[in-house]
């Protein structure tokens, strides 16, 4: 395929749906598995072969399509690789071309989007993927892997798709993949970090590592993780790491970033604070409990969050 109007490929393996910072990273390292790929996103105007290249994992030539143009297209694994509120479109943009898969995957951070897919697809056949490694879109379309890092991929309800396995296998190198079979204890476990790390970078506006560094900062993120392993408990999860310590370990690690939620509010996009906070918020509230810690700063970020548009980034903005 060189134009844009050119027929859909047949069968793949992994159809990645979203070519951001990390679904690049993912079709790239799936490609370079040998893994028949290949891509569709909102913006491409029909088919055409496209080279991906990722700073730290090379480059990869893959068919990227239009969703109008990816009617009928068959894959052993959908991956959505979009943020969690552009997810319940893409969810329609895949039914409406008729997609024939065998299972899904999401990336997305927070919770509500495994619950979605799992309510469109069934729950043995839609599983996710726990994202652990930074990537940043640079100006040109290159994607940089910042750090390397691991993708944690199950279901809620085992037996998981053999498709899922299969996913975890295929990623080596800079970015691993790890099977776990039942996911929810370390979606909690990344909902904790996230819930402390991403909402105090944007109201200290800082790197990650002022969670780490400044006292108030990181008093406030500790009580953000520390609420959001309650929450985990009073579900009946046990998670496999102390919250607390996990988000602090996170930002001495990433210290230098920008978390993805700094870098929306800077770009003036949405954010995925109700999916994040704003979820330990209402899981607390279903269970007869609480969270005024993680609803208050949920809050916070929607107020403060217009103010902050096109404020300069603190930090390099590597994800």
């Amino acid at each position: 395929m060189s134009g844009g109007g050119e027929k859909a490929p047949g069968r793949v393996d992994y159809l990645v749906a979203g070519l951001g910072a990390v679904g690049s990273a993912v079709a790239v390292a799936l490609a370079g598995a040998g893994a028949r790929v290949a891509a569709v996103t909102r913006r491409a105007g029909g088919c055409r072969w496209r080279r991906v290249t990722v700073e730290g994992l090379g480059g990869a030539v893959i068919p990227v399509c239009g969703w109008r143009h990816a009617a009928g297209m068959e894959a052993g694994l959908l991956v959505y690789a979009v943020k969690a509120y552009q997810l319940p479109a893409a969810v329609e943009e895949a039914e409406a071309a008729g997609l024939r898969v065998e299972a899904v995957a999401g990336l997305q951070n927070g919770l509500g989007s495994l619950e979605l897919l799992e309510e469109v697809y069934g729950a043995h056949r839609a599983g996710a993927g726990i994202v652990y490694f930074g990537a940043t879109r640079l100006p040109g379309g290159t994607v940089r892997l910042s750090s390397g890092g691991r993708v944690l991929v199950g279901c809620r309800r085992p037996p998981c798709s053999p498709w899922l396995r299969r996913f975890a296998d295929s990623l080596a190198g800079r970015i691993q993949g790890v099977y776990v079979g039942d996911v929810e204890p370390h979606r909690w476990l990344k909902l904790a970090v996230n819930a402390a790390v991403n909402p105090v970078t944007v109201l200290a506006w800082g790197p990650n590592r002022v969670v780490a560094e400044d006292p108030w900062a990181r008093a406030l993120a500790e009580r953000l993780a520390g609420e959001a392993g309650r929450v985990a408990e009073e579900a009946g999860l046990r998670l496999p790491r102390d919250p607390v310590e996990a988000a602090l370990a996170a930002a001495e690690a990433t210290g230098d970033n920008c978390s993805s939620m700094l870098q929306d509010v800077a770009a003036g996009r949405e954010t995925e604070i109700d999916y994040i906070n704003g979820a330990v918020a209402s899981t607390a509230r279903r269970l007869g409990s609480a969270a005024p810690f993680n609803e208050a700063v949920a809050a916070a970020v929607r107020l403060a969050a217009p103010g902050l548009r096109g404020r300069r980034l603190p930090c390099q903005a590597r994800g």
